[in-house]
C-alpha cells in the first residue's frame, strides 16, 4: 500500500516527529510505502517526494516585513491553496491508498482533508495536540490551564490574548478555528487516534466527533533504548535528569526551584528553549552548583545520559498528550517523578513506577526528589516496574494491530 504520511516537518522536531518516524518505519517493515507530504526545510530528511512539499511558512515575516506580506503569511496558515495544489499534483502522480495525518495546523492546514475525501482516500489523524478544540493548542492561557473555549467559543482566545499573550496572534488562532469549523473539514476524517486516555476523554468532553475517536497508545522502536543499555558507564557520578524544552509549560522553572532545596543532589538538564537564558540566570543568582545545563543533545546521547541517571523528572504543567521523555526513561528502567497532569499518570503510577506531585509545586517536588534519591531499594524496584509497565503500554505490535482495525487491508 502507498500510505500518505502528512506532518508539518520531515525532520526531528519533537514528540510528534518521534511518533511519525516510528510509524513510518513500522509501515515500511510491513512492506508498505510511506509517502511524505510536508513543508520544505533545509533540515528535512531526503525524500523522493520533496518536490511536492509546500514552501516554508516563516512567521517572522509577520513582524519584520510589510503588512501585505504579513497578511499573506497569516492567510496561508488558515487556508493553504498551495497545499491543496501540491497535494492534487501528488495524488495525480502517485496512487495513495490511505492518508495518515499528524500535525498540520498553521502550516499545511486541514484544507487538504476535503481533497483526500473527494478522491475516496480513507483518512486517519493521530492527535498530538488540542488545536481543533483549543486555538492556543495547549489549553494554557498566561501560564494557567484554560478551557474557556468549550462549546466552540473560540472568541475567548482573542479576548484573553491566549496565544503568545498577543491580541493579533490570538485573533489569527481563533479565526483559524472558526474557518475550519465553518467548512466542516474535520468531518472528512474517518478516525481520530488518541494516544492517551486523557486526550481521548478531553476531546470526548468537548464533543469533538465522538463517534470517530479511537484510543490507541503509540508504538515505539526500542532499538535505541537497547543500544544505550549496552554502552558501559564511564564514571560513577550520581545524578538525576530532566529532559524537555525549556519552556514554562514543561516545568523547568519548577525543577530549578526544587533543586534549591536539594543542594546535595546533582541534576543534568537536557534541552533548549525560550526560557534558557532566564533559567541560567536563575541558576547563577541562586548559586545552584548542583545544576548543569547540557543544551540540546542527539537522541542517542540523551538516552545514554538518562541511562546513567538515578531517575528522571517530568514536570509538565500542561495537558501532556503522552510524553516520549517519560517513555524513554521508563524503558531504560528509570523511575519518573512526574506531575499529576494530562497523560503522565497513565505512565507514572504513583508509588509503583514513580512518584506524582502537584504541577508547579516545587516544595512537594523537592521532597519527593530527596525521598526517592535516598532509597536505593525503592529506586531499583520502581525502575523494574517502570520498564515492565511502559513496555506493555507502549507496544509497536499493539499499535499496528489497532491501526489494522481502522484501515482495511493494512
Amino acid at each position: 500500500m502507498n500510505i500518505l504520511v502528512v506532518n508539518w516537518t520531515w525532520y526531528p522536531s519533537g514528540g510528534d516527529w518521534t511518533y511519525v518516524d516510528n510509524v513510518v518505519k513500522l509501515y515500511q517493515q510491513r512492506g508498505h510505502n510511506a509517502v511524505p507530504f510536508s513543508m520544505k526545510d533545509d533540515r528535512n530528511y531526503p525524500s523522493e517526494y520533496s518536490d511536492y512539499f509546500i514552501e516554508n511558512i516563516d512567521y517572522k515575516k509577520v513582524n519584520k516585513h510589510s503588512l501585505t506580506t504579513g497578511i499573506k503569511v497569516v492567510m496561508k496558515s488558515i487556508y493553504s491553496v498551495e497545499a491543496q495544489t501540491n497535494l492534487e499534483r501528488l495524488l495525480t502522480d502517485v496512487k495513495i491508498d490511505f492518508a495518515h495525518i499528524n500535525v498540520i495546523h498553521h502550516y499545511i492546514t486541514p484544507t487538504i482533508l476535503k481533497i483526500l475525501k473527494e478522491k475516496g482516500i480513507p483518512i486517519i489523524w493521530t492527535l498530538h495536540e488540542y488545536t481543533p478544540i483549543c486555538p492556543e493548542s495547549t489549553f494554557i492561557s498566561h501560564g494557567q490551564i484554560c478551557e474557556r473555549c468549550f462549546g466552540g467559543a473560540f472568541y475567548n482566545c482573542i479576548t484573553h490574548s491566549c496565544k503568545k499573550s498577543s491580541y493579533l496572534a490570538s485573533t489569527v488562532a481563533a479565526l483559524e478555528n472558526y474557518v475550519h469549523n465553518y467548512f466542516d473539514y474535520y468531518s472528512y476524517v474517518d478516525y481520530y487516534i488518541c494516544p492517551s486516555v486523557f486526550l481521548y476523554e478531553k476531546f470526548k468532553y468537548f464533543n469533538f466527533h465522538t463517534d470517530k475517536l479511537v484510543q490507541l497508545y503509540h508504538g515505539y522502536d526500542y532499538t535505541g533504548i537497547e543500544a544505550a543499555k549496552l554502552i558501559p558507564k564511564t564514571d560513577t557520578e550520581s545524578y538525576i535528569v530532566f529532559v524537555g524544552r525549556l519552556e514554562k509549560i514543561k516545568g523547568a522553572h519548577t525543577v530549578l526551584n526544587a533543586m534549591r532545596d536539594c543542594p546535595d543532589i546533582s541534576i543534568k538538564i537536557i534541552g533548549d528553549g525560550t526560557q534558557e537564558s532566564e533559567l541560567k540566570m536563575f541558576k547563577d543568582n541562586n548559586r545552584l552548583k548542583n545544576v548543569t545545563f547540557l543544551g540540546k543533545k542527539s537522541k542517542q546521547e540523551t538516552l545514554q545520559i538518562i541511562n546513567g541517571a538515578q531517575f528522571s523528572i517530568c514536570a509538565s504543567e500542561w495537558y501532556e498528550v503522552l510524553g516520549f521523555t517519560v517513555v524513554e526513561a521508563m524503558a531504560l528502567g528509570k523511575p519518573v517523578i512526574g506531575s499529576a497532569i494530562g497523560a503522565i499518570p497513565e505512565m507514572v503510577i504513583n508509588n509503583y513506577t514513580g512518584l506524582l506531585f502537584e504541577p508547579g509545586n516545587h516544595k512537594q517536588l523537592a521532597g519527593l526528589i530527596k525521598t526517592l534519591y535516598a532509597n536505593k531499594v525503592l529506586l531499583l524496584q520502581m525502575g523494574k516496574n517502570a520498564q515492565q509497565h511502559i513496555n506493555q503500554l507502549i507496544d509497536t505490535e499493539k499499535h499496528f494491530t489497532g491501526l489494522q482495525k481502522l484501515i482495511p487491508g493494512l
